[in-house]
């Protein structure tokens, strides 16, 4: 149906992934997360993505390039962009160097988020019906058309926004690939309530 129904199933994202360690293992947590779908925020909900609404702009590539759009070649840019609320968050670039030939480099580490659901009742508001803190199992990975270059991400501070908080103190590699994997899975790590 996927195919079917391309408005619905097809969306744009920007998030941010910050390094931590849970229980002394090397892990990833992903407190900003904005796509341009709201089927794609409601299913990031029940993973425990914190997703909202955003608009996602990115430099596009064709597989027939022409003079409107960059190949992927050295020296070729690729940019993208974040608004919402119409303010813009984030401006990234990459200006690309050579393909990726080792995909293992792009290895991330795992991916873990905050399934909360909170109780509206009047007398419980600090017993959430939900709050665990659960790891993400994804699955059938695949990763083409992998370049890396120099790259420059830039937060800028926004009024009522606390995404440039997190705006990095140098840049140095960036990366254009086209990336896609399935997560139909959530390993509980611990349920917060006890």
């Amino acid at each position: 149906m996927r195919g079917v129904h391309p408005a619905r199933y097809q969306y744009r994202e920007f998030f941010i992934l910050v390094e931590a360690f849970y229980e002394g293992k090397p892990v990833s947590y992903g407190p900003y997360i904005l796509v341009d779908n709201d089927a794609a925020m409601a299913r990031g909900w029940t993973q425990g993505y914190p997703k909202r609404l955003g608009q996602v702009f990115q430099t596009r590539y064709d597989a027939a390039p022409g003079k409107a759009g960059p190949a992927l070649a050295p020296g070729a840019k690729f940019a993208g962009s974040l608004t919402a609320s119409g303010q813009r968050l984030a401006e990234a670039r990459v200006t690309l160097q050579e393909p990726v030939t080792d995909l293992s480099l792009l290895r991330q580490r795992p991916i873990v988020t905050l399934l909360h659901s909170p109780r509206l009742a009047a007398d419980q508001p600090d017993k959430p019906a939900l709050h665990e803190l659960v790891e993400n199992v994804p699955h059938d990975l695949k990763i083409a058309q992998a370049w890396i270059g120099e790259g420059s991400l830039t937060l800028p501070v926004c009024r009522g926004e606390e995404l440039s908080a997190l705006a990095p103190v140098r840049s140095g590699i960036g990366i254009r690939a086209s990336m896609a994997y399935v997560v139909d899975e959530l390993k509980t790590l611990k349920d917060v309530r006890k």
